[in-house]
């Protein structure tokens, strides 16, 4: 039989004709799904985290075999209406059932390819400050300073304030500083400005902010803001403090203890014991 005579033979049987186009649109739909898989991953590994551009190539990729599989089956004859209304039923149950799961998927997704938050940047999320250590799909996990880990789902980062430290290049950093009353409040700035200006890590621009802020209850209170490096935070913190106070007790500046003064209105007379 020749090619011609197969290809009439197909023709004129229905159901030869039905499996026949069946199988080329499921060809169809594969080669199809497999390129585009390719090319959506190709384009999407370029502006977002590959796992992301992944995931959505392989979604795309059997949507389109499930769309060349249902029209094939079609053609077959295979009753679709019935096993469709199953399958809404059945995803309602399931999406009902697994919500809290499928926010957090989605929350990731939207976090990974936004890039809110990314590994080894210090963040604060909520009452958790620390170190991000894995971004994945479902969750975050961050390491607080103390070595906690702490494993948090992404559904939380989207209802949460995330303040993220790592983006800028530079921080401020503030505290305050009290003198007594009876020290010159000039000296003091003159030798806490000496101190700051000279400190290695202590940005000239912006420039330091040293002023008064409070007049308080001990003493009076000078308020001190630096900008440093982000990386640089703690470490500055601690050195310039320390170098603020023995610069102030070089210079014969003391930093007053919280003391009250009582006054009394009426007058009274203290007896020693045993006298009359």
């Amino acid at each position: 039989m020749s090619t011609v005579d197969s290809i009439l033979s197909i023709l004129s049987n229905p159901q030869l004709l039905n499996i026949t186009v069946a199988l080329i649109i499921l060809g169809i739909g594969y080669f199809t799904a497999l390129l585009i898989r390719r090319t959506v991953f190709k384009v999407g590994a370029r502006l977002y985290a590959r796992n992301i551009a992944s995931l959505v190539s392989k979604i795309i990729y059997y949507v389109i075999l499930l769309i060349a599989l249902s029209t094939a089956l079609g053609y077959l004859g295979v009753e679709l209406t019935g096993l469709i209304i199953a399958g809404g039923f059945a995803g309602i149950i399931v999406g009902v059932a697994l919500q809290p799961l499928m926010a957090s998927f989605f929350a990731g997704l939207y976090v990974m390819a936004e890039r809110v938050i990314q590994q080894g940047e210090v963040v604060s999320i909520g009452n958790t400050m620390g170190e991000v250590v894995e971004v994945s799909l479902m969750f975050t996990k961050i390491r607080t300073f103390d070595g906690v880990l702490v494993t948090m789902p992404n559904s939380q980062l989207l209802s949460s304030v995330i303040q993220n430290y790592s983006k800028a290049v530079a921080r401020r950093l503030e505290f305050t500083v009290s003198i007594a009353y009876s020290e010159d409040a000039e000296k003091a700035y003159r030798v806490i400005k000496e101190t700051v200006d000279s400190h290695p890590y202590v940005l000239a621009e912006p420039a330091p902010d040293i002023f008064v802020s409070k007049l308080g209850d001990s003493g009076v209170v000078i308020t001190v803001r630096v900008w440093v490096p982000r990386t640089l935070v703690y470490p500055v913190t601690k050195d310039l403090l320390w170098k603020i106070k023995k610069s102030l007790d070089n210079a014969g500046v003391s930093i007053p203890f919280p003391q009250l003064d009582v006054w009394i209105k009426t007058p009274v007379t203290l007896k020693r014991e045993g006298s009359g």
